[in-house]
């Protein structure tokens, strides 16, 4: 099989997953998104990490998540980099790490912008850069910079509305909340 049949074979594969997992068959998610990630296919391994986060399948596996997002952002998959950053961030399987949880999301954000096909995560990704810079996580606190982001985070949010991406409303209210809250920061300032 050449890599062209083997992309193909493994984006096939990665779609029956996904409609499995859409559909809340997470044993044949499962089994799909391994015989996909055998072939090479990123997208399969970052989706076995959620199938381990959540526990579809059994108990949740933080160990196991942290592994699959690893190794898909490590071949440049944006939405497992975004993962990564959340695993540092939280501390979910290894220690909490707010600099490495910032350097995974401007990976996250280089990747997503480079491939030109994962605007689905964007909001999801300038979101968690606008919290880094307002709260100082990893960085220091820069308001201004973080409206930049919650605005475009915003602007993505609005796209995945339109696109109903699934959960769009969970992203959207905290998008909608720390843009809030970043606003009254900057007014307090312009007023002293």
């Amino acid at each position: 099989m050449d890599e062209d049949d083997k992309f193909q074979k493994s984006n096939k594969l990665l779609d029956i997953g996904a409609e499995a997992y859409r559909n809340g068959d997470y044993l044949k998610a499962q089994k799909y998104y391994e015989y996909a990630a055998k072939l090479g296919n990123t997208q399969a391994i970052c989706n076995l990490g959620y199938i381990y986060e959540y526990g579809r399948t059994g108990k949740r596996d933080y160990k196991k998540a942290f592994y699959c997002f690893k190794i898909a952002a490590d071949d440049g998959n944006a939405e497992a980099c975004y993962k990564v950053g959340d695993s540092y961030f939280y501390g979910d399987a290894i220690k909490q790490n707010y600099n490495l949880a910032l350097e995974y999301y401007i990976k996250a954000e280089d990747f997503a912008n480079k491939s030109g096909i994962d605007d689905d995560i964007k909001s999801d990704i300038y979101y968690r850069l606008a919290l880094c810079l307002y709260k100082g996580y990893g960085t220091d606190e820069d308001p201004l910079s973080a409206l930049e982001y919650i605005n475009e985070a915003e602007y993505y949010s609005y796209c995945d509305h339109f696109e109903d991406k699934f959960m769009w409303q969970s992203i959207a209210k905290r998008i909608e909340s720390l843009r809030a809250e970043i606003l009254q920061r900057l007014d307090e300032y312009l007023k002293n």
